[in-house]
C-alpha cells in the first residue's frame, strides 16, 4: 500500500464498488424464483412489443402524411399531364414539381425516404436524380397495377425491395404507392411512390431487444418487411411461421404464446397489413441459475476473494505506470533532467499533475492546429489563383490566334473592330480585380467573344439566351462560360458546313432548388466523347490543350465543393450540350 496515493484510491474503490455489490446481488438472486421471472419476462416482452407498435404506427402515420400532402397538392396536376416540345419549358416545370416534392420532404427530414412521381405524361420526377433509377420496368408498370386502380383512395404498401437508385449498394426499401386522381374530374394524372428505407423500421426496435430476442414484421405475402437478423430482410418466411402468424391475426390486442422455452408476442396491424412478432428465449436466462440454491454461499466467498485479488492487480497495473510518469515529470521540474536512481519525490495525487500537463499539451495542440488550418487556407487560395491565372493566357492565346487568322486571310479591315472587342473584354474581365462578375456581365462578355469569332469565320453565329429574371444579378467566377462557348465554336460550329443551316448557340439558366443550372447547347457536328478522351491523353503535353473545359470544372469544384461542376452530353452529327451546376450567390 506504499506504492502511491493513486493505488490506495483504486484498491479502495474496487472493493467498495465491486466486491460489496456483487455479494449483495448474489444473495438477492438466491431469493428469485423461476415463476416470477417468467411473469416479468412476459410482461416486459408485451410492453416492448407495445412500444415498438406505437413507434411503427407513428412512422406509418408520417408516411401517410407525406403521401396525402402530395396527393392533395392540386398544383401538380397541370405539370403531370403536360406534353413538352420546348426543353427549356420542360426543365423549368421539372424544377417546380421537384421543388414542391422537396418542400414536403424537408418537413419530414428525420425519416429516411425517397419520393417519386410518375406523371400521366410518362416523366419521372424525384427528389433525387431521376436518371439514376435502375428498375425502370417496375416504375413503368406501376400506373397499371390492379391493386392501385381497385382502391384509388387507399395507399398500396409493397414488400421490402432493394433500392431503385444507382450507387446506393444493396439498401432495402419498402414502398407506399398512391394513385393521384382528380375526384371532381374523375381522372387520374399520375402515381406517387414513397420508398422508405428499411433502416427506419430497424432503428425503431434495434435498441429495444437484446441478443437473446428476435423481432420481425411479416407482410400479407409472408415476406419479412424487417428482421433483427438482417440477412432475412425481404425473404419469404417458412410455412410454420406463416401458419402461426395467420392463426393469431384475427385476435385483438397482443397475443402471447408460450412454446417450450420461447415466449412469442404477436400483434396484427390492419394498416398496412403487417404482423409484428417478437420471440424471446428464456432457456438461456434460466440455465445459469440451476442449482444456485446449493452453492450460492461458496460462490460468494470465492467471488469475493477473486474480486479482491483482481482489484489489487488491476490497481497496480493502472497506478504503477502513472506513478513512474509522474516521478519523471516531477524530477524534470525539480532538477531539470532525467530522474536519478532512488530519487525521493513528495507524494501527491498523480492525476492532478497529469491534468496540468494535459492542459498545457492541449494548448500547444490548439496552436498547432490553428497554424495548420491557416496554411491549408493559404494553399487553397494559391491553387484558386493559379487556376484563375491559367484561364487568362488560355483565353488571350485563342483570341489572338483568331486575330492572326485575319492576317492570313487578308481581312485586315476587320482587325481594328476585333481588337476593340478584345479590349472591351479585357476591361470587363482580366483588368478587374474582382474574382466574380454578374451573370449579366458574363453574357455581355460572351456577346463580344462571339462577335470576334464571327469576324474570324466570316459567318453569322446566333447566340440565344433564356434566363430567369431573378438570376441576372447572381455572381459567378469570371470567364466561366467563355471556354464552353469557345469549345462549341472551335469543335462544333466551325466544322459544320454553312449549307447545313444556321450556327446557333443556346444558353438556358434556371433556378433548381438552392442552385443554378446553366445549359449551353450548340447545333454543331457533335463529338464522340470516348474518342475525345483518348485524344486528350495523347495530346496532354500540348500547351493550352483542353485547359478551358477542365479549368471550368476544377474552379467550380474548388470554390463550391465536389457536388458542383459540369457535365457534357454530345451526339455526333447533332450537337453538344454542357450543363453547369453552381450555387446561387448574390452580390456581397
Amino acid at each position: 500500500m506504499k506504492i502511491g496515493s493513486l493505488f490506495n484510491q483504486l484498491v479502495s474503490s474496487y472493493i467498495v464498488l465491486i466486491v460489496i455489490p456483487i455479494a449483495l446481488i448474489g444473495w438477492m438472486s438466491f431469493k428469485a424464483s423461476e415463476e416470477l421471472l417468467m411473469v416479468k419476462i412476459s410482461e416486459t416482452n408485451r410492453q416492448t412489443t407495445g412500444q415498438i407498435e406505437r413507434n411503427i404506427i407513428t412512422l406509418i402515420d408520417q408516411v401517410t402524411a407525406v403521401v396525402n400532402m402530395n396527393n392533395l397538392n392540386q398544383n401538380l396536376e397541370s405539370y403531370l399531364i403536360k406534353s413538352y416540345t420546348n426543353p427549356y419549358e420542360q426543365l423549368t416545370d421539372r424544377a417546380n414539381v421537384e421543388k414542391n416534392m422537396m418542400q414536403v420532404s424537408l418537413a419530414f427530414d428525420w425519416m429516411q425516404f425517397e419520393s417519386y412521381i410518375i406523371g400521366k405524361n410518362g416523366l419521372v420526377y424525384s427528389t433525387n436524380d431521376s436518371s439514376g433509377v435502375v428498375n425502370t420496368e417496375w416504375f413503368s408498370q406501376l400506373p397499371n397495377e390492379p391493386m392501385i386502380r381497385k382502391y384509388p383512395d387507399q395507399i398500396w404498401w409493397t414488400g421490402t425491395k432493394t433500392t431503385y437508385i444507382k450507387n446506393q449498394g444493396n439498401q432495402n426499401y419498402f414502398n407506399a404507392v398512391k394513385l393521384l386522381h382528380n375526384v371532381n374530374k374523375r381522372s387520374e394524372y399520375g402515381v406517387f411512390i414513397l420508398s422508405i428505407k428499411e433502416d427506419s423500421l430497424y432503428r425503431i426496435y434495434r435498441d429495444s431487444i437484446n441478443s437473446e430476442a428476435a423481432f420481425f414484421i411479416i407482410d400479407r405475402e409472408g415476406r419479412y418487411v424487417t428482421h433483427s437478423h438482417r440477412e432475412l430482410v425481404g425473404q419469404l418466411a417458412n410455412s410454420e411461421v406463416i401458419e402461426r402468424v395467420g392463426i393469431e391475426r384475427n385476435n385483438e390486442g397482443t397475443s402471447t404464446i408460450y412454446e417450450g422455452n420461447t415466449i412469442t408476442s404477436i400483434k396484427y396491424l390492419e394498416i398496412p397489413g403487417w404482423t409484428l412478432v417478437m420471440n424471446v428465449s428464456v432457456q438461456s436466462l434460466f440455465k445459469d441459475i440451476q442449482g444456485l440454491s446449493n452453492s450460492i454461499f461458496l460462490m460468494a466467498l470465492i467471488l469475493v476473494g477473486i474480486s479482491v485479488f483482481a482489484a489489487v492487480w488491476m490497481s497496480r497495473r493502472i497506478a504503477t505506470p502513472l506513478i513512474r510518469l509522474n516521478q519523471r515529470l516531477q524530477a524534470y521540474r525539480i532538477k531539470g533532467g532525467p530522474p536519478q536512481t532512488n530519487t525521493v519525490v513528495p507524494e501527491m495525487n498523480e492525476l492532478v499533475l497529469l491534468t496540468t500537463e494535459y492542459e498545457q499539451m492541449v494548448r500547444k495542440l490548439e496552436h498547432t492546429i490553428h497554424e495548420l488550418v491557416r496554411n491549408q487556407e493559404e494553399k487553397r487560395n494559391a491553387e484558386w489563383n493559379a487556376l484563375q491565372a491559367q484561364i487568362n493566357p488560355h483565353f488571350l492565346y485563342n483570341t489572338l490566334n483568331s486575330i492572326k487568322c485575319l492576317l492570313w486571310i487578308n481581312k485586315t479591315e476587320y482587325i481594328e473592330p476585333t481588337i476593340n472587342a478584345l479590349v472591351k473584354l479585357l476591361q470587363m474581365t482580366i483588368q478587374r480585380k474582382d474574382d466574380e462578375i454578374t451573370l449579366r456581365e458574363e453574357i455581355a462578355c460572351l456577346e463580344y467573344y462571339v462577335y470576334i469569332q464571327e469576324i474570324r469565320l466570316s459567318r453569322k453565329i446566333i447566340l440565344r439566351t433564356f434566363i430567369d429574371e431573378a438570376l441576372w444579378s447572381c455572381h459567378l467566377p469570371k470567364l466561366l462560360l467563355q471556354p464552353i462557348v469557345e469549345n462549341a465554336i472551335f469543335h462544333g460550329i466551325e466544322r459544320k458546313p454553312e449549307d447545313q443551316g444556321e450556327a446557333i448557340i443556346t444558353l438556358y439558366a434556371v433556378s433548381y432548388i438552392d442552385d443554378i443550372r446553366i445549359e449551353i447547347t450548340d447545333n454543331g457536328v457533335g463529338m464522340d466523347l470516348e474518342q475525345l478522351r483518348h485524344q486528350e491523353v495523347k495530346q496532354s503535353n500540348h500547351q493550352f490543350n483542353g485547359i478551358g473545359m477542365r479549368n471550368v470544372h476544377e474552379r467550380l469544384q474548388m470554390n463550391y465543393g465536389s457536388r458542383y461542376g459540369l457535365s457534357v452530353h454530345s451526339i455526333p452529327g447533332e450537337g453538344t450540350a454542357v450543363t453547369l451546376t453552381l450555387p446561387v450567390r448574390e452580390a456581397k
